[in-house]
This record gives C-alpha cells, structure tokens and sequence, in this order.
C-alpha cells in the first residue's frame, strides 16, 4: 500500500478515527497517533476537516479497499499501519484493541498478531517514523512484503516438525507424558502448576506445548520484587485535552487473557503472596481480572494459565499459596537419569556440528515415537522397515491417519511403554487391570472418600476408616504428627473426574483413566515441598499411595510391568 496516494491516505486516516473513538473518554485530535501521521503526511488542516466529516456520516465504520488488484495485501499493510501509528501513543485501552481486532478479522489476520504488536511496543518504537516502523513490523510479521505471513495451527504444527529437538522425559506410571499431559489440561480448561528441580524441562515443553497449540505464550519470570503491576497492568503518564492523565498498559497475564494465549508464570512461588492470591479470579471459575485501574479483563474462551516453580526446601516457607495451589492440577517433573541427561548433553553440543548422528543406544536408552494430531489425537510409533506405524495411542489399534507434530518419548516405568499394537498377551493384561476398575459413580463416591480420608489424617493423625482398611498397624508405627498435605477441594475433584471421563471417551482402559485421575488427586495434595516430606517409615507421597491402594483407587503395579514391555536395551 503506497500512502502517498491520497485514496489510500483518506482511508487509512478515516479507520484511525474511527479505532481512536473508541476510547470515548479521549478527544482524537489529540492524541499523538493522530498527530505524528498527519505531520508526516504533510497533511493539511482543511484536508483532514473534509476527511473527518465525511467520516462522521458513518463513525466508528472499519474501511477497507475494493477488492481485486493487490487489495488483500493493501488492506494487510492497513493493519500493520494503524497499529504503528497506535505504537505512538503512551497506551491502547481494551475499546481501541477490539477495533483492532475488527480490522484484523476483515483482513484475514489472526488477532493475535495484533496483540504481539502492541506487546512489543518498546522494540518497535525504536524506529521514530511511523511509515518506516509499519514497514519493520511488516517484515517481521510477513518475512517479505506482499506475501502476508498468517500463520495456523496445521502450519505451526508442521513447522516444529521438522528439525526441531525435542524428547518427552515425564512419563506418569499410566504412560501420559508432559506434552500429552499438559494438552489434556489445555483441553478440559485446567491450568497448570509445573513443580521440580532446575534444568529437568520445565521451561522446555511450555514453550514446545505453544507452538504445538499455534497460541502466543507471554511469560513473567517472578522475583520477590515482581509486583501487581508487573503482571497485570502497569501506569504511565500521558495527556490529554491539554491536562496530564494516567493510563494503563496491559502486563503479559491481561495480554494472554484478551487474546487469548498462554501467561506463563515462570518461579511463581516466589511472589508475594498477596501478589499470588491477587491473580485468583484470574485462574478460577470467575475468569476476569480487575485491572489496577479498575477496569475489569474478561478471559476469552483458549485463555490458559501455567505457573512453574522450584520446590523450596525452607520448612518454614511454602512453595505457593494454598488457595493459589487449589486453583492448578499440578505435575511433578523428576530429575533425569543420568544417561538420558547425558545423551541430551551430548546431543545438544554436537546440534550445530556435521556430521555424525547421536545414537540413543550408544547411551543404553531406548527412545519411541509418539505424535499429537491437531484435533488432539494422540498417537504411538513403532518403526519398521524405513517406516513408522501410527497406533492410537489410547485404544491400541492401528490408525488409518498421521500425526502433525512428531518427538520422541524415553519412557522407562510406566505400564504400557513398548505398546505399539496389543498382541493377545497385553489385551490380557490390559483386561485383567480393567477389571480392577470402580464403576463410575463409585469411583466419584471414593475419590471424594478418600480426600476426605487424607484431610482428617492431615488433620488429626487418625482416621477410623483406615483401621477398617487395614491400615491400623501403618498408623500405629507411623510418626503422623509430622503429616502435613494440602487440603483438597471439590476443585481437584472436578478436574480428576473430568480427565477420567474424557480418557475413557478416547478409549483408553477404565483402570488406566481410574489410576490417572487418582495420581491428579494425589500429585494436588502432595505438590511441591509436601511431597518429599519424611515421616518414620515413608514419605507424605508414599503414605498417601498407601492410602489410595487400601481404598482400591491403585493396585500394585509391579506384577504387570513386565508383561507389557521389551526386554532392555531392545528398541521399541
């Protein structure tokens, strides 16, 4: 779009009006959007008065060329020109946002290109002329003018297929990894508290779950001089109609819930707590957050939270706040073994040298595939003769479709790992475990038991139930005044119930989704510092598995393992 011509100058001026009125508390004229533009321009004052009167016989109306000859992209750079001449000034209300965002929507880009604009305004401000600024953000967000870079979830997807690094290393006893974990939360709208030690991937698959889901990730690394402001909104000074005024520049958590996107809290118990609990309505049920000028966010549908964190081992310091931790399903990351650690090492040294592939066997790992489908299919590789064999990762069975986004998965506990197709051995095995299962509505009637259970031991350090379960000499021999676990709420328990029911909907055998809700349960009132904490004989995490057992939620695991996997050392 070349603005020298006085079509496209009357247009790109008429849409300015119309998203600067937005804002009904400011006059237009004055804002240094407005003004910067038509000083640039060389426009005249008699020439912007016509232009504006004729805008007001239809105001607030987005305006876009005719279509055909190079209209799409004309009306493409229309966008990326409104929002440099915006970048000017000191902050863009939520209205003039959303009027972006109909401009946007009419020139086929996504809106979250938008927001990555106005999120990036320190960069791009750089650049004083706003002509030579829309020009750089065209590049960025285009790569060359005139072919318009809209990016969707298939060709994200298809992109982080090809030459990228990356291996599942969290694999839950039921054979969920971090990836598959982290969508399934993503899908049944829980957000995620991530807990472990430092360097084991936290950070990592966040980033890899962003690029697989296609949404904009806006992450804040906490301190204990991270403030509200930080996160939420933030003041600057500005003027308007001749007198100074304060207005309001969304932090990256306003950022994602408008967009939507993804706000990663990144060492998040290291906040203040009442800077924590300040983000409560934000992560629960009220989805909205009251800005720090009052205006309140409303979360968009695909908004989603992860916070992350490194367990403290100060006694007298908690990792989050408990009405903070009840508003997450959480997800413990374990430390690597150290051949893996050690493959990843090697293989990440040699990532920019030719030459000479890195084989897992010469490590004594053995690695697997397994893939995502953008419509949330999950799925299992099993290589052979140059190939790979897709299986549906839940049922078992062959599939007759590929997935998108392709890793690998070093997977060495779990009761399925090896599965690739059920030969009659593991349909079996796979039976037999069914058959431990609770039907539904039991199910729900003890896991509620069994928190209930959990919080009286917490409590008290004796439950009556436990004698009935068999556990009297357990309780007897246990130091229990040292238990201490979070308290569970009916949270969890919807959260549990409802990635069990989605499991058994894909498919995937009742004792598996069973155990699987139950370890949600369990890794909640458990998380962080709770769940290493040593009683006499066990710990917290062990005593509460016990538990869980007696009540039938788990069974011993061990006798199965073997039955269902390869022998070591073999590849899958």
């Amino acid at each position: 779009m070349d603005l020298k011509e006085k079509t496209n100058q009357e247009i790109f001026i008429k849409n300015l009006f119309s998203i600067l009125s937005a804002d009904r508390g400011s006059r237009i004229f004055w804002k240094p959007s407005l003004l910067c533009v038509v000083r640039e321009l060389g426009l005249q004052r008699d020439t912007i008065q016509v232009w504006f009167e004729d805008w007001k016989k239809k105001p607030g109306e987005i305006r876009l060329f005719d279509e055909g000859n190079g209209s799409k992209n004309g009306n493409r750079d229309l966008l990326f020109y409104s929002c440099s001449a915006l970048l000017a000034d000191d902050a863009v209300p939520v209205e003039m946002i959303e009027c972006l965002g109909s401009l946007a929507s009419r020139c086929e880009i996504p809106v979250s290109i938008v927001h990555s604009i106005l999120s990036n305004r320190i960069n791009f401000m750089e650049e004083k002329s706003f002509i030579k600024r829309a020009n750089k953000i065209i590049l960025s967000f285009t790569g060359q003018p005139g072919q318009p870079k809209t990016p969707n979830v298939n060709a994200r997807l298809k992109q982080v297929s090809t030459g990228h690094f990356y291996v599942a290393n969290q694999v839950s006893h039921e054979g969920l990894d971090e990836l598959q974990r982290l969508l399934l939360a993503y899908r049944l709208g829980s957000h995620a508290a991530i807990d472990g030690p430092p360097g084991v991937g936290k950070t990592h698959s966040v980033m890899e779950i962003a690029k697989i889901l296609g949404l904009n990730l806006y992450t804040k690394t906490c301190s204990s001089r991270t403030t509200e402001s930080h996160i939420i909104s933030y003041p600057v000074l500005g003027v308007r109609e001749g007198a100074s005024v304060t207005t309001h520049v969304n932090g990256p958590l306003v950022c994602a819930m408008l967009e939507p996107g993804i706000f990663y809290g990144d060492e998040f118990n290291l906040l203040k707590e009442d800077v924590q609990k300040r983000m409560n309505s934000a992560f629960d049920e009220r989805r909205y957050i009251d800005r720090n000028d009052g205006v309140q966010i409303m979360a968009r549908p695909g908004f989603w939270g992860i916070i992350s964190y490194n367990p403290t081992q100060n006694l007298t310091a908690r990792d989050l706040e408990d009405s903070v931790a009840d508003r997450f399903i959480h997800l413990h990351y374990g430390r690597w073994p150290s051949a893996f650690k050690a493959y990843v090492a090697h293989r990440k040294a040699r990532a920019d040298i030719r030459g000479g592939e890195v084989n897992e066997t010469d490590f004594n790992i053995s690695l697997s595939w397994r893939g995502i489908s953008r419509d949330g299919g999950f799925f299992v590789g099993k290589s052979g003769d140059g190939h790979i064999k897709w299986y549906d990762f839940f049922t078992g069975k062959l599939s007759e479709n590929e997935p998108d986004y392709t890793y690998q998965v070093n997977d060495t506990e779990s009761i399925i790992r090896g599965l690739g197709g059920l030969d009659g051995t593991k349909v079996n095995i796979m039976s037999e475990l069914e058959r431990n299962a609770l039907p539904e509505i039991a199910f729900a009637r003890v896991l509620s038991q069994f928190t209930d259970t959990l919080q009286s031991l917490s409590a008290t350090g004796r439950s009556p139930m436990l004698k009935k379960l068999g556990l009297g000499d357990t309780i007897e021999e246990e130091d229990l005044e040292l238990l201490s676990l979070h308290g569970s709420s009916a949270r969890i328990e919807v959260a549990a119930l409802k990635h069990y029911h989605y499991l058994l909907e894909k498919g995937f055998n009742r004792y598996l989704a069973q155990s699987y809700a139950v370890r949600l349960v369990i890794d909640q009132v458990c998380y962080g510092q709770y769940r290493e904490k040593k009683l006499r004989d066990h710990t917290a995490y062990g005593l509460v598995q016990i538990v869980a057992r007696s009540m039938r939620l788990l069974i011993d695991l061990s006798r199965y393992n073997t039955n269902l996997t390869p022998p070591p050392g073999k590849n899958k």
